[in-house]
């Protein structure tokens, strides 16, 4: 494996081990053998998912994917081992869930690699992966079985990006645009289509009843740094990775009129909040909302050149706006 994405693994492996140990420490519920467990499978996931958004590192350890052929071996197996090793540290091991998990990493992984030859754009089995990744995530079916850790959404928010941005990027070869290096353009976009959604989304949010405008009377930066930080990782990203890099790029390939990728997947992008809230007025409410912030994040992207960061920015500048002055 190349120097550089060896190096950078290496820097974001050890600053995720460090925020990840003082976000565990910081929880009651964790005991010392939980926080140990969190540091040691959680950030080599950490390192690899930022060390791939620098361009060159990317590229150079795609290449060794191509290269090496045990490379699969070696990173799905790597990926399992690190969702075993929690089980291991806290005597909870699972060999059930365990071969569930590896069977499926292994079989994406596969099933990637043996599409690489062909040009990318949204075949039966690529929608079936996106299917096998995100649906069961959303629905927090995997959550259960995680063991040794209280906050499972992070661990798998952070997994499943890795095997998508490995499995699409490294092994199908997808023109998605992960590259996490700011640029000025991007961060002009994110802040225009910011504008832009908050006029849309704020007034019928407010008229339906669905918002409620309030202002905090204290700012705690610190604290507002780390969630800003956590929307962008654990939320903006791999829901930017799915829905803009992998089914509207894969869509893109498939139509001459760019409308209908990007009404599709927003609308998917909507209807993935149904279950968010209960009652049937505000799902739809909900629906229509994240529907329309959809077309902006899906603008965004394709703006910038179809470059994740912008719409990873502007999903995580919306979020941290709705939750630090907008109430559902």
């Amino acid at each position: 494996m190349k120097k550089r994405f060896v190096l950078l693994w290496t820097i974001w492996t050890l600053f995720g081990a460090a925020l990840i140990y003082g976000v565990s420490i910081s929880d009651s519920k964790n005991n010392i053998a939980t926080v140990i467990a969190n540091v040691l499978s959680l950030s080599p996931l950490f390192g690899i998912l930022l060390a791939f958004g620098s361009v060159k590192a990317s590229r150079q350890f795609n290449e060794w994917l191509q290269e090496d052929k045990n490379s699969l071996f070696y990173v799905a197996g790597g990926i399992s081992f690190l969702f075993i090793l929690p089980g291991l540290v806290t005597g909870k091991f699972d060999p059930y869930y365990s071969v569930i998990f590896a069977a499926v990493v292994f079989a994406v992984f596969g099933a990637l690699r043996q599409a690489a030859n062909k040009e990318f754009s949204l075949t039966w089995t690529d929608l079936a992966l996106w299917i096998l990744l995100w649906i069961p995530f959303d629905l927090r079916w995997y959550m259960q079985i995680l063991p040794a850790t209280n906050d499972t959404y992070t661990w798998w928010s952070i997994a499943i990006s890795v095997i998508g941005v490995i499995g699409w990027i490294g092994y199908r070869r997808a023109d998605i645009g992960f590259n996490l290096v700011p640029r000025l353009k991007d961060i002009r976009i994110a802040l225009l289509a910011l504008v832009i959604i908050m006029a849309l989304v704020v007034p019928p949010g407010l008229l339906t009843g669905f918002l409620t405008f309030h202002f905090p009377q204290t700012f705690n930066i610190p604290k507002l740094t780390v969630h800003f930080i956590g929307l962008f990782l654990t939320v903006a990203l791999p829901e930017e990775l799915f829905f803009r890099g992998i089914l509207l790029r894969g869509l893109d390939k498939m139509y001459s009129k760019k409308w209908i990728p990007l009404v599709i997947s927003s609308l998917a992008f909507g209807l993935m909040h149904w279950n968010n809230v209960n009652t049937l007025s505000t799902q739809i409410t909900y629906v229509c909302l994240a529907a329309i912030a959809g077309l902006g994040y899906g603008w965004a992207y394709r703006k910038s050149g179809n470059n994740l960061f912008a719409a990873i920015l502007v999903h995580t500048l919306v979020d941290w706006t709705w939750k630090l002055f907008l109430a559902g």
